[in-house]
């Protein structure tokens, strides 16, 4: 435990995004910090056709989207390596359960064993009444914007555009030209970058 994570911590409360964000420039940013956490991920995914780094990537994200909180009570260390033994003991769970899934859509789930949605943001309820103009306009800079972020990637621009549109699963992987394999992919990647995009504005 580091003296900030010390100094900081508190018996109440949680971890902001700000404060993990300077953990991670601290403690993920060299080569021996990463080879760390990369063991320790290895370690909990014993018996799974996972990549550690995908376990590290998952965590950070998760906790970046704020679908996980780090709480005070102990350092931001102990929280992360936490969050990554849950998420890998629920991948286990559901690899024992149904040993034919792919790595993909074991990655692709949240705990509760279903698909995560990080653009849910920007799609419509279909029993949704009618957007005022001041409301449109509002979706219309919250899609630019989440657009521009993804001015290298075609393909996840058009898995923007057709969730936006309420597409899923198949469909929306036919809408954006991907197999379900790719989908899972662009998924992620799309995950990854709007949790920065957020935690940024």
């Amino acid at each position: 435990m580091t003296g900030n994570n010390k100094d900081a911590m508190n018996a109440q409360g949680e971890w902001t995004a700000e404060d993990f964000q300077q953990w991670i420039d601290g403690n993920m940013a060299s080569n021996a910090d990463q080879k760390r956490w990369l063991l320790w991920a290895a370690s909990l995914l014993k018996g799974l056709p996972v990549d550690p780094e995908e376990l590290l990537r998952e965590t950070v994200v998760r906790i970046l989207a704020g679908r996980r909180t780090l709480s005070r009570k102990v350092p931001i260390d102990v929280n992360v390596f936490g969050i990554m033994r849950s998420i890998a003991s629920s991948w286990h769970k559901r690899r024992a359960r149904k040993p034919e899934i792919s790595v993909e859509d074991l990655i692709g789930m949240d705990d509760d064993g279903k698909t995560q949605d990080p653009l849910e943001v920007i799609t419509i309820p279909e029993n949704a009444q009618a957007a005022s103009p001041e409301r449109e306009l509002v979706f219309k800079q919250e899609m630019d914007a989440i657009l521009s972020l993804f001015a290298d990637r075609e393909d996840a621009q058009l898995v923007v555009i057709g969730r936006s549109e309420g597409f899923k699963g198949a469909a929306l992987a036919e809408a954006s030209g991907l197999d379900q394999a790719q989908l899972a992919s662009v998924q992620r990647l799309i995950a990854r970058r709007l949790a920065s995009y957020r935690r940024d504005e």
